[in-house]
């Protein structure tokens, strides 16, 4: 009877132990770095693309599909935070030759910023510019913000 209280006891401490061992700190449930915020514009009003093939190109020259995004009016890509600049190719169909894919360039300085223990560090990109390499289908690109930190707003618009 009383080695069967001790096992109850030991049993119960060791759930106690479980569910009270974890902190929230302990998992990350929060983008950290964050991606660029591209809203498509069509003379003033927020344009709807049926179908925007983006690549992205590496730092080593090869060249990487960041997806297609069909009936989009912003995207989001991602920034090389190992790098000070990133190239992105934007086309309306899968087979467009090199020579008419619009090119954008996306230049930037990085800096640390500690998020949490689960997180660890974002990074937040300053003194952003944003340059047309080759525009093909693309009218204008207007750089909302020079620094992302967050999601939250567009930090490029892009007219069609």
């Amino acid at each position: 009877m009383f080695q069967k209280k001790i096992n109850i006891l030991f049993v119960l401490f060791f759930i106690g132990l479980l569910v009270f061992s974890c902190v929230d700190d302990d998992v990350c449930d929060k983008v950290t770095t964050p991606r660029l915020t591209i809203e498509l514009d069509s003379l003033g009003n927020k344009y709807k693309k049926t179908r925007l093939y983006v690549d992205r190109k590496m730092p080593d020259g090869s060249v990487h599909s960041e997806g297609v995004f069909l009936g989009k009016d912003s995207i989001q890509l991602p920034l090389n935070s190992l790098s000070d600049e990133t190239v992105f190719y934007l086309y309306d169909t899968l087979h467009t030759p090199d020579s008419s894919k619009n090119i954008i360039t996306i230049k930037y300085l990085t800096d640390q910023q500690f998020v949490s223990k689960a997180c660890g560090f974002k990074i937040i990109f300053n003194e952003v510019t944003y340059d047309a390499t080759a525009l093909t289908t693309i009218k204008s690109l207007t750089g909302q913000t020079n620094q992302i930190y967050n999601e939250s707003s567009t930090n490029l618009r892009i007219a069609y």
